[in-house]
């Protein structure tokens, strides 16, 4: 499909949901392996120490069709050890070809920093690649790295390396951008949150560098958001589903929890931000995917 149906299309669904109320996806994530023993929970994917497991190849496809039918375009493929994701003689990159041919306009996929060099090796054919750090030292581990992104979680740990990071990524010809979320004040580990402090000086210094040109996929709109979270949820824009077959209309199942009132998810910010109509936010999103 071409750009201008492809437009066309993101322009009804925008219309749809903004106007009519018709709360459909625009984007899915679908995780095909489990077994993660991290405790970080900064991600969606639920803490299991568990034996890993490969959703079979089929039960992927119907995912995909589901997804695509309730109107997703956008797919986020996840898992703990993706890139070793196997079904008989199908690999990882027969799914991401998989959802081309079903219709998704754009693919995208996250893996940590060490595996960068493993996932070059394979050719992984996926539209975005996201590829996650933590700090400098696994930025030290990206000086090969081309037409990737970088993506991380800042929490009170790390914040202090933020500038010496956007500095990496500037540098660095080889990446396109870098995205950031903050740390989700999930119980028992609250202490990795940034402080209202922390929060504020990060914020400021993303909004302060984006505006001199660093290469910083959220929106100022989107960031000026996660300044307050005193906005209006859209969460519903992504929908999930898990490995254990549990469906999910937003990032997280239980929203009674307190959660969401100390979000770090900045797309929560963005997606609030496209419903306002704010142009850097929607001339980034379409920058990312189109």
């Amino acid at each position: 499909m071409n750009a201008l149906s492809q437009l066309l299309y993101l322009g009804w669904w925008f219309f749809r949901a903004r106007f009519l109320g018709r709360r459909k996806p625009l984007q899915s994530v679908v995780f095909v392996t489990n077994g993660c023993n991290s405790t970080c929970r900064h991600c969606t994917n639920c803490t299991n120490a568990a034996e890993a497991y490969f959703k079979p190849f089929d039960d992927i496809s119907k995912d995909l069709d589901e997804c695509y039918s309730q109107g997703a375009r956008i797919l986020d493929i996840e898992g703990v050890n993706l890139l070793y994701w196997h079904d008989g003689e199908h690999q990882v990159n027969e799914i991401f070809q998989l959802a081309k041919a079903k219709g998704f306009y754009s693919t995208s996929t996250m893996i940590p920093a060490p595996l960068y060099e493993e996932c070059k090796s394979l050719g992984t054919d996926v539209d975005v690649l996201w590829v996650s750090v933590m700090g400098l030292e696994d930025c030290q581990l990206l000086e090969n790295m081309n037409k990737a992104s970088l993506y991380m979680v800042v929490n009170s740990q790390n914040y202090q390396e933020l500038p010496a990071i956007l500095e990496f990524v500037q540098q660095h010809p080889g990446i396109k951008q870098i995205a950031f979320n903050f740390h989700t004040p999930f119980a028992g580990i609250e202490h990795l949150a940034l402080s209202k402090v922390q929060r504020e000086e990060v914020i400021n210094l993303l909004v302060e560098s984006k505006r001199k040109g660093y290469r910083i996929m959220n929106s100022i709109s989107g960031l000026r958001n996660m300044l307050t979270l005193r906005f209006k949820r859209h969460c519903w824009i992504c929908n999930f589903i898990y490995c254990d077959g549990r469906r999910s209309p937003q990032c997280i199942d239980d929203k009674s929890s307190g959660v969401c009132e100390r979000c770090g998810f900045s797309m929560a910010g963005e997606m609030n931000a496209v419903f306002n109509l704010k142009p850097d936010t929607i001339l980034a999103g379409l920058g990312i995917r189109l």
